[in-house]
Parts: C-alpha cells; structure tokens; sequence
C-alpha cells in the first residue's frame, strides 16, 4: 500500500516542502501504525525547516510535532490499544504524513467526538503551557504573571490554564487580539502602542512574579525589567529570529540547530 507524507530535503522556506510517495510503513515489534487525521503547525515546524531548532533532524526528513490520529495496525507486543482507537502524540517530527508508526507508550488516547483539527491545537501548546507554569515557575493563585504573545497557541493556552490556577495575568498582543486576551481573562497590552514595562508597573505599582517570555534576543532583558523583586523569566521561544515564517537573517540552507540557542543562553548568562 502507497501512502503520501511530506518531506524537507533542503533547509529554507516553505517551498523546500516537497509531497513525496512511497510504500506504506510497517509497525516493528512494540509499535502502532497511525492513520493521520490532523497534525500541528507550529514555530518549531518552522525553526526545523529553517535548520535553526535544535532538534532538528537530518536531511531529508519530514516536520510535524504533534498529530491526532486512528489506530490503524499494531506491532507485536501492543495491548491496550485497538484499530479505529483515537489516539494523540507528540513524535516532534513525522506527523506530516498519511501513516507514521510510533512507539505505544508516545499515544495518549483522545475522548471519542472531539473534532481532531480542535483536539491538535491542544497538543504541543497546552502541554508547553502546563509544563512552563507548573513545573518551571511552580505558580501558586494570587500571583501575577506576564504572557508575551497572549493571543497566540501557547499564549492563550497559558492565559486558559492560568484562569483555571488563579493568577492575575496580563498579555502583550496587537490591538487586534486584545478581545482574544480579555476573553480569556488577561489584561492586554498593546506592544505595538505601549511601553510593556512601564505599563505592568503602571497597572500593578510593582512588577509581576513571572513573565513568559517568548521572544527572545534582548527582550528577554526587557523582560526582567517587568519583575517584582525574587521574579522569574521563563524564556521559551525565539520567535524574533523569524520574519514572516522565513529568518529574519534571511540565511538559510544550512543546519545551524545551536546557532540561535547559544545566542539564547548568552543573554540569559549575560543577564
């Protein structure tokens, strides 16, 4: 059986993606094949086609973090699991593809009736969202945190799981997502118009316990100018190294997956 899946076999832009088909995949021992019906489009797909995520792979290979997908064959060894099953996972590439077979311990099963365009958004960036609140800057209710690129997929999932942990939170966004950001229970904050530092200490006198940080460069410097004493940055993104979905640079063709990283942890070090 043939099936089709995407393939990037030069870094650059999206014309680098290329439909390539082949002969279906066969699941080895302790492996489930997986029909894909949705799968994530995210910022790290974007630095791995760039060259510029660590985790990029080698060339050729294909982009995708997270799916949702049926059970469609089991390896030896598999139980607990059935063909038609809905299943998530977050294999961090592959998912651009009709079939992939991953290991059984990567599926999470989905709860029947939930459309799997919706169910994917909920993959990647609400477990990057629980992770960084909980278990990177421990929040408890009461505290005020500060979310850069509220509007947006980890943004509005971290504004989503802070309401339900209690915080005050406010959100740098474009005017045109601030309902976005008030919706879910944020105060916006234009960046485009407002100064976010002056405009955390205007609304809250002090500064907050923890800014989200996901711009990167000297921003995260700005960021801690936005802290109340004994306050936390947690920088997970770089999106300042890209323009448009392309390098901001405008290098590519290469792979430089420690490149942006470095320079990442340079203005940490140096702040």
């Amino acid at each position: 059986m043939k099936h089709q899946r995407i393939i990037v076999s030069h870094y650059g832009g999206p014309d680098e993606l290329r439909v390539v088909e082949e002969e279906c995949p066969e699941p080895k021992d302790g492996e489930v094949r997986v029909r894909v019906l949705a799968a994530g489009v995210s910022l790290p797909d974007l630095m791995m086609r760039e060259g510029i995520h660590p985790e990029t792979p080698p060339l050729p290979f294909t982009p995708g973090w997270d799916l949702i997908g049926v059970v469609d064959r089991l390896g030896d060894g598999i139980s607990g699991l059935e063909p038609g099953q809905i299943v998530a996972a977050l294999p961090i590439s592959g998912a651009y593809a009709e079939f992939v077979c991953l290991p059984q311990r990567e599926l999470v099963p989905v709860p029947p009736g939930l459309d799997s365009a919706e169910a994917v958004s909920l993959v990647l960036n609400y477990v990057t969202a629980y992770q960084m609140l909980h278990r990177s800057a421990k929040v408890r209710s009461g505290q005020r945190v500060l979310i850069h690129g509220a509007a947006g997929g980890v943004g509005s999932a971290l504004l989503q799981l802070g309401r339900l942990a209690g915080l005050e939170m406010y959100g740098t966004c474009s005017s045109r997502g601030a309902s976005t950001v008030s919706d879910l229970g944020g105060i916006p904050i234009d960046y485009q118009h407002q100064d976010f530092v002056k405009e955390i200490y205007r609304l809250t006198g002090e500064g907050v316990d923890v800014v989200f940080e996901s711009i990167g460069g000297t921003h995260i410097w700005r960021s801690r100018k936005a802290l109340r004493p004994g306050g936390t940055v947690v920088a997970y993104g770089l999106t300042s190294s890209l323009r448009e979905g392309r390098l901001a640079s405008g290098r590519s063709g290469s792979r430089h997956r420690f490149r942006a990283i470095a320079i990442f942890g340079l203005y940490i070090a140096g702040g």
